[in-house]
């Protein structure tokens, strides 16, 4: 069965990435059929009791499916005016609904469930710890993938997506993606883990106290030096592709994300020497390619930004302004989830003459469809799953679960920012990895509540206590001769000791 949901959950964000990021509901509605497909058979295996037994959020999902369905259920017209309808609209009408484009609503909620149900399969796939490691990895080569296109895109001026021809952002890389925000969305929620997996390889490279004293030539000749070259190679080209989507707000989120990472890696054990170093082999990397290329684009971009965030003319602030005007009418429930093109016309005041579909803002536009309420329960239980992962972080022992660890935190807080200018919550592909990101997170930040996890730290601690003995069987060695530990090998990432220490 976990086999089955991890090749069933990678092929969903393979065809919802791989097709123009879920924006054609034709190919989305495949992936979802796959992820709704993929829950019946795990609900029927009798699974779901063990993981519904675990202290998982469940709380904060069936609220919010509540709070949608409530949303387009029928109610008194007398309610009407305390969900911000107007009677004289609703005439001769016996029941309204709260949600004012019921057809969006119940789209979206279809949608919404294909997210909570991959949410929790991602949950029960992290029992396994091979499984998840494939996942990660999974999630980082379809974001090198589409690193690789974009780049493709924009060296050689080929703009299509597959036999599609791309009529709009010609000149930035967007990938599989129509738009290159979105693009540059997906992008900055892989790379976090890509540097994250480059700071563990570093840290695996340097923890041994020899490297530390060791020649650069005997550095390099390290099998770790090679896996730590080539994290980091993926590392910059994700970078890379991202610059050049000219994403302003994309670039401005991903440096969020990089300076929160490695200053949350700041309280790990690697020198603070070591960590700058990757950094700047990182930047310097990104500086070299993107000058090579040409930078004169992307600089473009960010002169423009005075002009386009001020608070005179047709903008986005004018569109959050009118924004503002639907959340104060429709404070308690909102409009409706996915209402916001249907509604927003009644409060419009720039851009008369075009469809605004988005408020481009996920933060306003969550609110005025839930409501202020519901705002909370989406983005309060985002950032108290990215605090306690932060928390646990410090606490972590295994070195791939704290890369995974650090990978979400960084993805997470990328999404959120961007989310203040754009939205990428809104696009079926980058909500689906985003909500897997999110049980990611939460499986490594309750890493006890697994038998396979406590596995994990039990095997870690030996590790740890054969390291210990072994350094003083050196000690003793070296004066009158000893016993000896020696490290048989390496296995998922594990040492396997040929001789078990008294902590097993």
């Amino acid at each position: 069965m976990v086999r089955l949901l991890e090749v069933g959950l990678i092929g969903a964000v393979c065809v919802a990435v791989l097709a123009f990021g879920g924006t054609a509901p034709s190919f989305f509605a495949v992936a979802q059929v796959i992820i709704l497909g993929l829950g019946v058979l795990f609900v029927l295996s009798g699974r779901f009791s063990r993981v519904t037994s675990a202290h998982i959020p469940i709380a904060s999902p069936l609220l919010l499916l509540a709070l949608v369905l409530l949303q387009v259920c029928p109610l008194p017209v007398s309610l009407a005016p305390l969900f911000g309808r107007v009677p004289d609209d609703l005439v001769g009408e016996s029941h309204f609904t709260v949600s004012m484009a019921q057809y969006q609503t119940v789209s979206h909620l279809l949608l919404l469930v294909s997210y909570l149900t991959a949410y929790f399969l991602t949950l029960a796939l992290c029992r396994d710890r091979n499984a998840k490691r494939r996942l990660v990895f999974a999630i980082v080569s379809f974001g090198v993938f589409e690193a690789l296109y974009g780049l493709i895109q924009y060296l050689t001026g080929w703009q299509q997506i597959f036999a599609y021809v791309k009529k709009y952002y010609l000149e930035e890389a967007t990938g599989t993606y129509i738009n290159r925000n979105h693009f540059a969305g997906f992008l900055e929620m892989v790379l976090p883990f890509a540097v994250a997996l480059t700071l563990r390889r570093t840290r695996i490279l340097f923890q041994n106290p020899s490297s530390r004293t060791a020649t650069l030539g005997k550095i390099a000749s390290r099998t770790e030096f090679l896996s730590l070259v080539f994290w980091l190679f993926l590392a910059t080209l994700l970078f890379v592709a991202l610059v050049l989507s000219r994403s302003r707000m994309g670039i401005i989120s991903v440096l969020v994300s990089l300076i929160a990472i490695l200053a949350l890696d700041g309280t790990a054990s690697m020198r603070a020497r070591t960590r700058a170093a990757v950094a700047a082999l990182l930047f310097l990397g990104v500086l070299g390619l993107v000058v090579w290329i040409g930078s004169d684009p992307v600089m473009s971009r960010f002169e423009t930004l005075g002009q386009e965030y001020n608070f005179s003319g047709q903008n986005r602030i004018s569109i959050w302004r009118d924004t503002l005007g639907l959340i104060r009418h429709h404070p308690l429930l909102g409009t409706g989830l996915g209402s916001f093109s249907t509604v927003y016309p009644s409060v419009q005041t720039v851009f008369l003459t075009l469809l605004v579909e988005h408020a481009h803002c996920d933060y306003l536009e969550v609110a005025s469809e839930l409501g202020l309420p519901g705002a909370i329960l989406v983005f309060g239980s985002i950032f108290w799953v990215l605090a306690q992962t932060a928390c646990q972080y410090k606490k972590t022992e295994e070195s791939f679960d704290k890369a995974v660890s650090l990978g979400c935190i960084g993805g997470i807080a990328a999404i959120l920012v961007h989310s203040l200018a754009d939205f990428n919550l809104y696009i079926p592909a980058n909500a689906l990895v985003f909500t897997m990101i999110l049980a990611l997170a939460w499986s490594n930040a309750h890493p006890g509540e697994t038998s396979v996890g406590n596995a994990g730290k039990v095997l870690e601690a030996a590790t740890r206590e054969a390291g210990r003995r072994e350094a003083e069987s050196r000690n003793v060695a070296s004066g009158a001769g000893s016993v000896q530990w020696r490290t048989a090998g390496t296995q998922e990432g594990f040492p396997r000791i040929s001789r078990m220490p008294n902590a097993w």
